[in-house]
């Protein structure tokens, strides 16, 4: 899995990021930190070929992912694209320091055989060093992500079809990050003791990391998205899962639906608190001091702003990542929150690739 930061070419990438509700893209140009956004691009998935991250109809997400490229004003053939939910472990590790490439390599294929449950020759497996312990300064941290082969392989296999080349395949909570840290450059500050968390919600998952100097510390991926709240709409108007999302995004929703919308809206509250409460009892960080939303579901303004006002002791932010590229606010899309995860990977066109 080349999701972390190796020696390489700089390529022009276009991130797409596969969702199980649609499969969004977007291209950029000039540097990390003065980024413009070139084009970006959103299609439906096909229903059902997309499960938990698993493409299980690969022919159906060609055609929709043809579609999606055609309205990508890029140029590149290269591609940056992301794995998630469950399909995705993630866990830092300790090491000594000072080892040598070959010995921490060893030394992580040795704890890695303990994380997951199939054999490491099914697995695409990548590593990152952190730095220095902050409990033990003879030991570093090391944060280790891996997937089932299978997982990466239908995604090349994808692009190969439509004649693009995939340079990358990231985590998605790491894509996300990376929007982040560019969007507001302090929270990659290697010597900040900001704590900030990260809450994606898209249609299926919710994705909590935890970033810290500019590295993230802590993630986990729960089955709590948007289908829930299209699905009590639904069940209460007596109207299509297709026609409650599209009300949703343009703001129609019936009076008879505020009430359905508080009550997710809660549970996202209770979601992240419990998130937080659960991160700070288990590491060696005992507060948040900041949370950043992102991902579809922050859409709805009645969302982001009851969250707000549930955390105000700490500082929420929604990234407005058109603000510097107005042209592609629309009204019902005035952040850009939905693509972030495909922004995160365009991002990657400003790091070297190790293929």
């Amino acid at each position: 899995m080349a999701g972390m930061k190796n020696k390489g070419t700089l390529y022009p990438l276009i991130g797409v990021d596969f969702g199980s509700h649609t499969i969004k893209a977007v291209a950029v140009s000039g540097k990390a930190d003065n980024f413009q956004i070139v084009s970006l691009a959103e299609v439906p998935t096909p229903k059902n070929s997309i499960k938990d991250s698993k493409i299980v109809d690969i022919d159906k997400v060609v055609q929709s992912t043809r579609t999606l490229l055609k309205h990508v004003h890029a140029k590149s053939k290269y591609i940056a694209t992301s794995v998630s939910g469950s399909s995705v472990i993630s866990k830092i590790i300790q090491t000594d320091l000072g080892l040598s490439d070959a010995d921490l390599g060893e030394e992580i294929r040795t704890e890695s055989e303990q994380l997951f449950p199939f054999s490491l020759e099914e697995v695409s497996l990548d590593y990152e060093v952190l730095g220095t312990n902050l409990s033990d300064t003879t030991k570093q941290d090391v944060l280790v992500c891996g997937t089932r082969n299978e997982l990466v392989e239908c995604r090349v296999v994808i692009f190969d079809m439509l004649g693009m080349s995939t340079k990358v395949c990231d985590v998605a909570s790491h894509a996300i990050a990376r929007a982040v840290k560019a969007m507001y450059p302090t929270y990659r500050d290697k010597a900040s003791s900001q704590v900030t968390a990260i809450v994606d919600i898209g249609a299926n998952d919710m994705t909590f990391a935890v970033l810290y100097q500019g590295e993230i510390i802590h993630q986990r991926i729960q089955s709590f998205g948007c289908e829930v709240l299209n699905t009590m709409i639904a069940n209460n108007s007596g109207e299509g899962a297709e026609s409650v999302e599209r009300s949703k995004i343009e703001g129609t929703l019936p009076d008879s639906s505020k009430a359905i919308v508080t009550t997710f809206s809660n549970d996202v509250v209770m979601h992240i608190k419990r998130n937080i409460q659960q991160f700070t009892s288990s590491s060696s960080h005992r507060q948040v001091n900041n949370i950043v939303l992102t991902g579809g579901a922050f859409l709805l303004k009645d969302i982001g702003e009851n969250v707000k006002k549930s955390f105000n002791s700490y500082k929420v932010e929604i990234p407005d990542m058109f603000k510097s590229n107005p042209q592609f606010k629309t009204e019902f899309n005035q952040t850009g929150c939905k693509y972030m995860t495909a922004l995160g990977l365009a991002l990657r066109s400003f790091e070297p690739c190790p293929i």
